[in-house]
């Protein structure tokens, strides 16, 4: 016999919990957007914040947010994405590999449409250090796919490497190169602080639902490593 709704919530809340998750992140997201396009202070305070960040004068801080923005470019996503799908195809770990491409793929593709809804111009070309590019401003891609690359991963690393300590390791480093591609793209002035923290709700919210998709159709499954 099939199992009620209430008995599945009873039995494992955690998909339940994750979905109620994703949707407060999404609501969250919603509501950043349209306070960045119809709330003036708002606007204003994401503004001088931006700017505060773009005028850190420390020396080794130039280039090392330049190479973070290139590495964070969507084609090197892209190829990131593709080699460690590819890897955890032929690892056998195919749910996984399935989740981490879908993840990354339907995720940019829903933050490229968001950037046409909300219509966000780009800070202005005098206090950009590298090109200026042509597409909107709210949610930044670069924030946006790394997160969802690199939030994938951490999760499955967590899923399926054994040892704790360098599990943790590299959940840490995901962490750490999703937020310096990020903050980056605000340094080198082609993003404000707004746009980022709306990539970090959509993409969080994202990562909430892959999480659940995992856990219920069988990532855990696949095999593990020590």
């Amino acid at each position: 016999m099939l199992k009620t709704g209430r008995e599945s919530w009873q039995r494992d809340p955690l998909p339940g919990m994750l979905v109620i998750l994703a949707g407060v992140l999404l609501a969250g997201f919603i509501a950043l957007g349209l306070a960045l396009l119809f709330a003036p202070a708002f606007v204003r305070a994401d503004m001088a914040l931006s700017a505060d960040i773009r005028a850190i004068a420390w020396p080794w801080l130039d280039p090392v947010a330049r190479a973070a923005s290139w590495f964070g470019d969507f084609s090197r996503m892209t190829v990131l994405t593709l080699a460690a799908g590819l890897a955890l195809w032929l690892g056998g770990r195919r749910t996984s590999a399935t989740t981490l491409v879908l993840t990354v793929a339907l995720g940019s593709l829903i933050g490229a449409v968001v950037k046409l809804l909300f219509g966000r111009i780009r800070p202005a070309l005098e206090v950009a250090r590298i090109a200026l590019p042509e597409s909107y401003s709210f949610p930044s891609g670069h924030a946006l796919s790394s997160l969802l690359f690199f939030g994938s991963v951490a999760f499955l690393i967590l899923l399926h490497v054994k040892s704790l300590k360098w599990a943790a390791a590299g959940a840490g480093l995901c962490g750490i190169a999703a937020f310096a591609i990020s903050l980056s793209r605000v340094y080198l002035g082609v993003h404000y602080i707004g746009d980022i923290a709306g990539s970090w709700l959509l993409g969080f919210g994202l990562l909430a639902l892959m999480v659940m998709i995992s856990a219920r159709w069988g990532a855990s499954g696949d095999p593990g490593t020590t």
